[in-house]
């Protein structure tokens, strides 16, 4: 193996092992050690096989609430990975919340696929709209189908999904809710409308021929709950306060003035993805955290959880 392919390698698995040590520990990255408490279930790595036969990897954080545990997905950014999240997995986690993080394809530890008997790396650089389009039919359905195995296990409601989107992802996650939420049920049987709230963190405008903004020509996606969190400086934020003013106006003119479930949470900065996320003085994740809890973690009650096929 080339010495720069062994020195790829070598960061993922230090990343990998320090974001595990981050989110299992908390004196590691999160301050001082808590008081021992009921040992929650613990983190694990999956292996997901996408219908074009891809693997990508996620790691997944189950809640001990059971038929109550609000399913979160968290989406990386695009060229990102899954371990500069932590800190917001955790706080999720601690909320009760079942996380999920999946790597794309061609990130992270899902970099290579399968021809004949050899593996081949993606390349990031020359994927395309329709290469996005199989991470949407493709990789996060993968992702829901072992959500929908956790909630026939009784592990989590399903019903309860809510999407977190950072940078490039923002438009994976509305697009993806837009087929969720159209997704036809079949008789009785529950299939699809399982997406109940986005949570949009420095969301760019376009990727690989796919837009943000046409999601809202959707007639059911701007009636989800929907915050949307960017630095006032960045370069994304003149987009974000265009979606939001959208979303506003739309919102509005569907209640007649209330509106409800929209949040906007413009920070005095200039950082943007999992830089904004991470900065704990500008309180980011906790701003997340409460979003989540009040749109569903507090609701789980009212919101029915249903066995799927």
């Amino acid at each position: 193996m080339p010495l720069r392919d062994q020195a790829d390698n070598l960061r993922r698995v230090v990343a990998i092992v320090c974001w595990l040590m981050a989110v299992a520990t908390a004196t590691v990255c999160f301050g001082q050690a808590k008081p021992k408490t009921p040992e929650r279930p613990k983190m694990k790595t999956v292996e997901l096989v996408t219908k074009d036969n891809v693997t990508i990897r996620a790691f997944y954080f189950p809640s001990d609430r059971g038929k109550d545990a609000v399913p979160v997905i968290v989406m990386h950014e695009w060229q990102g990975q899954a371990s500069p999240y932590a800190a917001l997995v955790k706080a999720l986690n601690d909320a009760g919340c079942a996380v999920i993080v999946p790597e794309f394809r061609g990130h992270g530890l899902s970099k290579q696929y399968d021809v004949g008997n050899r593996k081949v790396d993606f390349d990031l650089a020359r994927m395309g709209k329709a290469d996005i389009a199989n991470i949407i039919a493709g990789d996060m359905e993968a992702v829901k189908k072992f959500l929908r195995e956790e909630n026939n296990q009784k592990n989590l409601n399903l019903n309860a999904l809510v999407l977190i989107g950072i940078r490039e992802s923002a438009v994976i996650a509305a697009h993806w809710a837009v087929r969720d939420l159209n997704f036809p049920s079949v008789g009785a049987i529950k299939q699809g409308q399982d997406v109940k709230a986005l949570v949009l963190v420095s969301p760019e405008k376009l990727l690989k021929g796919y837009s943000l903004d046409e999601t809202l020509q959707d007639r059911y996606l701007w009636q989800l709950p929907f915050m949307i969190v960017v630095g006032e400086g960045s370069r994304q934020a003149g987009d974000a306060d265009r979606f939001y003013k959208r979303l506003e106006t739309m919102k509005k003119k569907a209640a007649r003035g209330a509106v409800e479930g929209l949040a906007y949470e413009s920070v005095r900065t200039s950082l943007d993805g999992p830089a904004l996320v991470n900065e704990s003085r500008l309180g980011v994740i906790d701003k997340i955290k409460k979003f989540v809890v009040s749109q569903l973690v507090e609701k789980t009650g009212k919101i029915e959880w249903v066995e799927r096929p």
